[in-house]
C-alpha cells in the first residue's frame, strides 16, 4: 500500500490500495504506542498533530480531531533549511549547532520571510549562531502548539515523528520543555522518518485484508516506466506571450531603454573628487562613488555575510586600490549613508 502526497498517481498506476497519510499514522502509533494521546509529525512541508482518545467501549485509541498546516511551510523542515542556509551552516550539523545555544531570541516561526527578518538584525549585532538555531527551535515549537494546534489541547504521551524531529533532537528537547512533558511522555520512535510508510503496511492488513494487493516487480518497474514516459500531467491553457513578434519586442525595448549615464570626468593632478554613498542594508551592502557632476564613477555590492562591518571596510579598501592601480587617488568630499 502507498501513503503520502505524491502517492495516489502511482497507487492508480500499479493498481495498488492507497492510505491517507493521516490514517496511516493513527494506525502506527496504535502499533506502537496504544497509551499515546497526541501525535506532533513534522515533514519537509507539512505540519501535523493528531489527538487521540481511547475508545470508551474497546479501550482502542481513536482519531479524536488533527490539525495540518496549510499552504505555507512555515516551522517545518523547509523552514530549518532556510535558516541553515542563512546561518551558513549545514543541515546535517544544524542540531549541534542549536544543541550548544543557551539564549532564547523571539523569532517568528510562521513564516521563513518573517523569520529572516528577525534573524538578520541578530547576526549584525553579533548574536551567536548557536543561540539563533536554537531560538528558532523554539519558534517552531511556539508555532506548533500556538498556532497549529489552535486551542486544542496537547495532552502527554506525545509522538514526535518525520524527519525534522528525527534528526534533531534538540527540537524534541525543546517541544519537550514547551509542553512540560517528562522523559517517559515524550515517545520517539526508532525510525521516525518512516512511520507512515510503517502504517501503509500495516494497514494492508487491516483495512484491505479482502483486497489483492501483491506487487509483481517486474510489471511494476514497466508500469512505473510508462507513467515516467507519460506523466499525469493537467492540462491548461498556454500563457500568452509578451510580444507577438519580434519587431513589437524590439519596439517596447526602444521606449523603455534605460538612459546612458554620463561619463565620468577624467581625475585632474591625479586625484579624483567624488563623493560617497554607502547603503548597509539587512543582507547587503551597497557602494556608490559619484564625481563632483553626479556621474558614477565606481560601485560595490555584496553580501553582508553576517559582519557588515567588515564587509564596508573591505569595500573601502577595494576601492581605494582599483584607483590606485588606475594611477590615480581618491579624494572624498563627503558621505551619505542609509539602510537598516
Amino acid at each position: 500500500a502507498l501513503t503520502g502526497s505524491g502517492a495516489p498517481t502511482i497507487a492508480d498506476a500499479l493498481h495498488l490500495p492507497y492510505v491517507q497519510e493521516v490514517v496511516a499514522n493513527s494506525i502506527a502509533v496504535r502499533a506502537l504506542y496504544p497509551r499515546a494521546r497526541t501525535a506532533i509529525e513534522l515533514g519537509g512541508q507539512d505540519a501535523k498533530i493528531v489527538f487521540f482518545e481511547p475508545d470508551p467501549r474497546t479501550g482502542e485509541l481513536t482519531v479524536s480531531n488533527m490539525r495540518m498546516n496549510g499552504s505555507c511551510a512555515g516551522g517545518t523542515g523547509a523552514f530549518l533549511d532556510e535558516i541553515a542556509s542563512l546561518l551558513k551552516v549545514a543541515p546535517e550539523d544544524y542540531d549541534a549547532l542549536a544543541a550548544a545555544g543557551t539564549t532564547v531570541y523571539d523569532i517568528s516561526g510562521r513564516c521563513g520571510v518573517y523569520a529572516k527578518t528577525d534573524i538578520q538584525p541578530l547576526i549584525n549585532q553579533g548574536v551567536s549562531k548557536a543561540d539563533i538555531a536554537l531560538s528558532a527551535l523554539h519558534a517552531i515549537a511556539k508555532q506548533t502548539i500556538g498556532g497549529l494546534a489552535q486551542g486544542l489541547d496537547i495532552v502527554a504521551p506525545v509522538v514526535f515523528e518525520g524527519g525534522p524531529l528525527t534528526f534533531d533532537p534538540t527540537l524534541v528537547r525543546v517541544f519537550s520543555e514547551r509542553l512540560g512533558l517528562a522523559v517517559d511522555e515524550a515517545l520517539v520512535p526508532e525510525h521516525a522518518e518512516t512511520i507512515m510508510a510503517l502504517g501503509a503496511a500495516l494497514a494492508t492488513g487491516q483495512l484491505f485484508a479482502d483486497r489483492p494487493a501483491a506487487l509483481d516487480v517486474a510489471a511494476a518497474t514497466e508500469a512505473l516506466e510508462e507513467l515516467d514516459r507519460h506523466p499525469v500531467v493537467a492540462h491548461e491553457e498556454p500563457a500568452r506571450p509578451f510580444f507577438s513578434s519580434d519587431e513589437e519586442r524590439a519596439d517596447f525595448e526602444r521606449r523603455h531603454a534605460a538612459p546612458e549615464d554620463p561619463a565620468p570626468a577624467a581625475p585632474e593632478d591625479g586625484v579624483l573628487r567624488c563623493y560617497l554613498g554607502i547603503d548597509s542594508g539587512s543582507t547587503t551592502t551597497k557602494f556608490a562613488l559619484i564625481d563632483e557632476a553626479g556621474a558614477l564613477v565606481d560601485s560595490f555590492y555584496a553580501s553582508n555575510e553576517g559582519a557588515p562591518l567588515d564587509v564596508a571596510a573591505r569595500a573601502l579598501r577595494e576601492l581605494d586600490a582599483r584607483h590606485r592601480a588606475a594611477g590615480h587617488a581618491l579624494e572624498v568630499l563627503g558621505v551619505g549613508t542609509t539602510g537598516y
